[in-house]
C-alpha cells in the first residue's frame, strides 16, 4: 500500500503537539517552613515551556498572585476572575502560559516586602522524527 507523504506530514502539521509535551509546575504562596520565609513565593522564579501550566497554592497566609508584566495575563487567588483579591482561605489556581516571554507576578498585599517572582517562558522545542514509507 503505498502512503503519500505529504499527506501524512500535512496530517502532522496540524496537531496540536503542545499539549502533549506541556508540563505542570507549582508555586507555593506564602510557603513557611525550611527557613522560606512567609512572605515569598517558592520556587520564586520559573523556568517553563510554553503550553505548559503553573498551579499557585496558598500554603498560608493572607495573599494572592498578581502578573505585573509579560505576555501572560492573570490575577488569582479563591479563583482568577470574581474573586482574585488577596485571601487566608486555601486556595490553589491553575494558569497556562502559551507565549514565550518573561512574566513577573506578585502578592499585592505584600510586593513591598519583597513578595515578587518570575516565570521565564520558552519557546516549544521543534520536535523533528523520521520516518520511512514504503
Amino acid at each position: 500500500m503505498r502512503v503519500d507523504t505529504r499527506l501524512v506530514a500535512a496530517i502532522l502539521l496540524c496537531q496540536p503537539l503542545s499539549s502533549v509535551w506541556a508540563a505542570s509546575h507549582t508555586v507555593l504562596v506564602g510557603q513557611n517552613n525550611l527557613g522560606q520565609s512567609a512572605l515569598a513565593f517558592n520556587p520564586s522564579s520559573l523556568t517553563i515551556n510554553a503550553g505548559d501550566t503553573v498551579t499557585f497554592t496558598n500554603a498560608g497566609g493572607f495573599h494572592n498572585v498578581d502578573s505585573t508584566s509579560g505576555p501572560t495575563t492573570f490575577k488569582c487567588s479563591v479563583n482568577c476572575t470574581t474573586n482574585n483579591t488577596p485571601n487566608s482561605s486555601a486556595w490553589s489556581q491553575t494558569v497556562t502560559f502559551p507565549t514565550p516571554g518573561t512574566v513577573t507576578y506578585q502578592c499585592d498585599q505584600h510586593a513591598g516586602s519583597g513578595m515578587v517572582g518570575s516565570i521565564t517562558v520558552n519557546a516549544l522545542p521543534v520536535r523533528l522524527q523520521s520516518f520511512d514509507v514504503d
